[in-house]
């Protein structure tokens, strides 16, 4: 960006991220819902739990704010981790994404136990770092 540009964008997105802040709610935004039913054997035991996870919103958002982030900046939880919020058969990645250095939101994964992880931890990073620059943190 030109000097001029960065005088006159900083203070828009100053304000922005003020009324982020000030607005802020915790709040579970889905995508893809559908694909965890594409076969009946990622989930043998039963995908019930995991349904009624997203659709009461307040579990996922619990078990993401007690996992704890690797060094890479990915929070995993898998299995047996997560049974005392009813997903032993589900497990649960995600990363943090910031601005103005500080936390906005986090950015999750959740599938079968059956998944590629290395691959969509990979995913969930790149889309958090992603998200961070575009909110002008990084």
């Amino acid at each position: 960006l030109t000097e001029r540009t960065r005088q006159l964008v900083e203070p828009v997105v100053g304000a922005l991220l003020d009324q982020i802040a000030a607005n802020r709610q915790e709040k579970l935004v889905m995508a893809g819902a559908a694909n965890l039913v594409r076969t009946e054997h990622d989930f043998p035991g039963s995908i019930t739990p995991v349904l009624e996870a997203i659709e009461e919103q307040v579990v996922l958002l619990r078990l993401f704010d007690e996992m704890a982030t690797d060094q890479h900046g990915v929070a995993v939880s898998i299995g047996r981790e997560n049974a005392v919020f009813g997903l032993t058969e589900a497990s649960i990645l995600s990363s943090g994404y910031s601005a103005a250095g500080s936390d906005v939101a986090r950015v999750g994964l959740l599938g079968p136990l059956r998944m590629d992880y290395s691959g969509n931890m990979a995913a969930v990073r790149a889309v958090a770092r992603y998200l961070s620059r575009l909110l002008g943190d990084q």
